[in-house]
């Protein structure tokens, strides 16, 4: 699917270079990656494909903004997928696909989704809460540009069990959070040194429909999820922020070259970055990943990559 006229300037808003003319300019530049709205299974294709690409030499760090087209239920790496109704989501047309990060389920209907893929010796601190605190200091930035006040949410991490299966629900130290509401989740996996996060922030309250997809024992426990749902989480209408998802990506982008004092600039994909994107892709749709009962971390493994880790394809 190909961007809407009305956002096609914020695709094309710059010009586009390979990764490795960045990396040899004197200043400190980030690569911005920006791609039409695609399935589930396409978006997650390609944040493994470019975490895998962080060990070659010269990557920069990757910043990604995208869509989601279907709409899409996003399981957490292990979450269980008798959390969902799969019949219920294909009868409401939405895509169900697996994330390579934790957590639990999340409705991409309405919602602004962002990657960012870091090298190793980049500097990013080994501690996972320690890292999440210098990347969201970019996230926090951008919200700021938008008017948004938020901090990372000083609780100790809550039981996802209290959630049923939505990730919103429940928060963790890797949350942002606004007048004490959870705002903006994200989640993170490392590989080969490497590190992926990824996040979302919605425009607005889907939970009708995400409650409906989610399976409970009973209708009761049902509603008690969903009220406790709308209690803890805000999206940013209802935060007094009404701006497009074009508005919200260029406040990203403002927001994380202000916090790390670095040119971010939208630049193209190389040619091995798009082969394993197409390969891995048919790896996201596969049943037996979808599924994971086994545990896997990621679906499918390059040849080079699995030294990372033992980890079996699905």
């Amino acid at each position: 699917m190909l961007p809407s006229s009305a956002s096609a300037g914020f695709y094309a808003m710059t010009t586009t270079m390979p990764y490795q003319e960045l990396a040899q300019t004197p200043i400190k530049h980030w690569r911005l990656v920006l791609t039409p709205p695609a399935s589930g299974a396409s978006n997650m294709a390609l944040d493994q494909a470019l975490l895998e690409s962080a060990s070659d030499q010269g990557f920069v760090p990757t910043l990604r903004f995208y869509r989601w087209a279907p709409p899409a239920l996003s399981l957490g790496r292990f979450q269980p997928v008798e959390e969902i109704d799969l019949e219920g989501c294909a009868a409401e047309g939405i895509e169900v696909v697996r994330r390579p990060t934790g957590g639990k389920g999340i409705l991409h209907l309405e919602d602004f989704t962002y990657s960012l893929v870091i090298p190793d010796g980049w500097g990013l601190p080994r501690s996972v809460e320690a890292a999440y605190v210098v990347i969201c200091a970019g996230i926090i930035a951008a919200l700021r540009e938008l008017g948004v006040e938020a901090s990372l949410q000083s609780r100790a991490d809550e039981n996802y069990r209290l959630s049923g299966g939505a990730c919103f629900a429940a928060t963790t130290r890797a949350d942002l959070v606004h007048a004490g509401r959870k705002l903006c989740g994200s989640a993170q996996v490392r590989r080969g040194g490497a590190t992926l996060q990824h996040g979302s922030l919605f425009l607005s309250d889907g939970s009708e429909t995400l409650f409906k997809l989610l399976r409970f024992r009973t209708r009761q426990e049902r509603l008690v999820a969903q009220r406790r749902y709308r209690s803890r989480c805000v999206n940013l209408r209802e935060a007094g922020c009404n701006v497009t998802w074009e508005e919200i990506g260029e406040a990203f982008r403002r927001g994380f070259e202000k916090a790390f004092a670095v040119r971010i600039n939208e630049a193209s994909l190389t040619a091995p970055e798009k082969e394993r994107w197409r390969e891995l892709e048919a790896a996201y749709r596969s049943p037996r990943w979808i599924a994971n009962t086994e545990g896997l971390s990621f679906p499918s493994l390059s040849p080079r990559d699995k030294r990372w880790g033992g980890d079996r394809e699905a």
